[in-house]
């Protein structure tokens, strides 16, 4: 039996340059659109597409970073169907010298394409919170799986023994929720089935083909609660095969998901957004469930944020009230709320300065601003920090929407 482990050193084996449109500067300019990058640190990109080829592949530029996942989204940030985000198949050629994404047809999208690409070269945890496992790093466990690498294009192949396993322990720095994610691809018919197990959750799944070896698939495999922050190991595993090899596997993702139940407007018109309902994008803020805190703490990082997404029935105006508390010399931090910071036209944002109340769980309930809600069905806020004026911004425990008495 051959155990192999392969190392973050192997990324510059892979020829991965950082080419410009990953270093967080202006947007890139390619022949079907134009590619906006938030760089590399964050593995974030959006494709805007203004003329999609006849065979809808976009071609990405030499050197962009190893894409684990595309989703296609609207121009106003909303999903592309009720059901959830719409997968973006990877294509590669076999030597990977072409990369594309294909998407639907011009008739089967309503407006032009609009595309979120995240990508990941190794192993990493991502500022907004996402894990992913990529294959460079990963431990395979067997006799016939390997790691196979052209630029552009990581992946365990060569899968023939179901028996075969790969493995990976990355640390994670918070508890909570995510969606595991998976990104792969088979030629091989519908059937074979596998076994995600991350921090002791099994999730199954059975995988459809993707029709070819090189081209690339996501598939959601479940909600998985990581019970404390630490070593976070990550197994997938063959219990049926039904062709010659079980997948080339290129990542595995954990993405952040809401704690609790998406939040929906009261009969008296009042919007509860409780803590337990967001979902927290970061590394270290999360939710605290015991009973004396209930709340959204360890804000110790100007990155982390906190998002809801809910239901309006009656829209209109509706004044801010954040449940907030603070220690004793605290004080000071500038946070930020955004309502539908992802649309065309955005409510402006509201900025207040966290006030002291003698301690993180002492809550009191302030009004730090107004928001017009224009239309009923669904929303989003986020809250986070501008500015952390000492150890930590402060506690949240809710933010209640209070309609304006007209």
């Amino acid at each position: 039996m051959i155990v192999g482990r392969c190392g973050t050193g192997l990324v510059a084996a892979l020829g991965m340059v950082v080419a410009s449109v990953v270093a967080g500067a202006a947007d890139v300019t390619v022949p079907w659109g134009t590619i906006e990058s938030a760089g590399a640190e964050l593995g974030r990109h959006v494709f805007r597409v203004k003329d999609l080829p006849a065979d809808g592949s976009l071609v990405v530029p030499a050197g962009f970073p190893q894409i684990v996942r595309a989703t296609l989204i609207e121009p106003d940030g909303a999903s592309a169907a009720a059901g959830g985000p719409v997968d973006v198949p990877i294509e590669i050629s076999p030597d990977a010298s072409r990369i594309a994404l294909v998407v639907p047809s011009r008739e089967a999208t309503a407006v032009a394409p609009v595309i979120a690409v995240e990508t990941a070269d190794v192993t990493t945890q991502f500022p907004d919170g996402r894990i992913v496992f990529a294959a460079p790093d990963a431990t395979v466990v067997g006799d016939r799986a390997k790691l196979e690498t052209h630029p552009g294009n990581a992946r365990i192949g060569y899968w023939s023994n179901p028996a075969d396993r790969v493995e990976w322990n990355r640390t994670a720095t918070r508890w909570g929720a995510y969606e595991a994610v998976l990104t792969y691809s088979t030629a091989s018919r519908d059937g074979t089935e596998i076994e995600v197990e991350v921090a002791g959750v099994k999730l199954p799944a059975t995988l459809p083909s993707t029709g070819s070896w090189y081209r690339y698939r996501t598939l959601p495999l479940g909600r998985v609660v990581l019970p404390a922050a630490g070593p976070q190991p990550v197994v997938v595993r063959c219990t049926k095969s039904v062709g010659g090899a079980v997948m080339n596997l290129k990542a595995v993702s954990l993405l952040p998901a809401c704690e609790g139940t998406p939040p929906t407007q009261a009969e008296d018109g009042t919007i509860l957004l409780h803590g337990r309902d967001a979902t927290v994008l970061g590394t270290t803020l999360r939710w605290e469930p015991a009973e004396k805190k209930q709340t959204l703490g360890f804000w110790t990082r100007a990155t982390d944020r906190a998002r809801w997404t809910f239901t309006v029935r009656q829209p209109g105006s509706f004044d801010v009230e954040v449940l907030q508390g603070c220690g004793t010399g605290q004080g000071g931090s500038t946070m930020t709320i955004a309502c539908d910071g992802d649309r065309a036209e955005p409510p402006p944002a509201i900025a207040f300065t966290v006030e002291e109340t003698g301690h993180f769980q002492n809550f009191q309930p302030r009004v730090v601003g107004r928001v017009q809600l224009a239309a009923a069905g669904a929303h989003t806020l986020v809250v986070g920090p501008e500015k952390i004026a000492k150890g930590a911004a402060c506690d949240i425990r809710q933010i209640r929407l209070v309609p304006v008495q007209r």
